[in-house]
């Protein structure tokens, strides 16, 4: 996909009121769909559950950029406890939050990975339904 085309989805989904828990809900249909287990079902209604509230259209776009053109400077500005280093590093902290909560290992790992490049089934699954449930 183009970088024009992914900002000007990412400009679309973040700017429909309720997008990301609309969105989470169409990964998991999208999920059932496919004929996925219920473990991989809750890993993608839950694989944004630690993107901030607080999160603006200039967080998400910043982070599409620097996923194409920085990802070195992506990854330090993840380090951090503002709201766009916890967008950028929502996988990673979801996946802690899924594993304090009592989630399968499996969950976790999937949440965890859900936006690397899709080593195994399941995370190829997860990956298909999350960029299908995008506007």
């Amino acid at each position: 996909m183009s970088l024009r085309h992914r900002v000007a989805q990412t400009w679309r989904y973040a700017l429909a009121p309720g997008a990301d828990d609309r969105h989470a809900a169409r990964t998991a249909e999208a999920l059932r769909r496919m004929g996925a287990d219920e473990e991989l079902v809750a890993a993608g209604l839950l694989h944004d559950v630690a993107k901030p509230r607080e999160t603006r259209l200039w967080h998400r776009i910043a982070a599409v950029l620097l996923e194409r053109v920085a990802p070195r400077v992506r990854e330090r500005l993840a380090r951090g406890d503002g709201v766009f280093a916890r967008y950028l590093d929502h996988a990673r902290r979801g996946a802690e939050e899924a594993r304090r909560r009592g989630a399968s290992e499996r969950v976790a790992r999937l949440i965890e990975r859900h936006h690397l490049a899709p080593r195994d089934e399941d995370e190829r699954m997860l990956h298909e339904a999350d960029r299908e449930a995008l506007p």
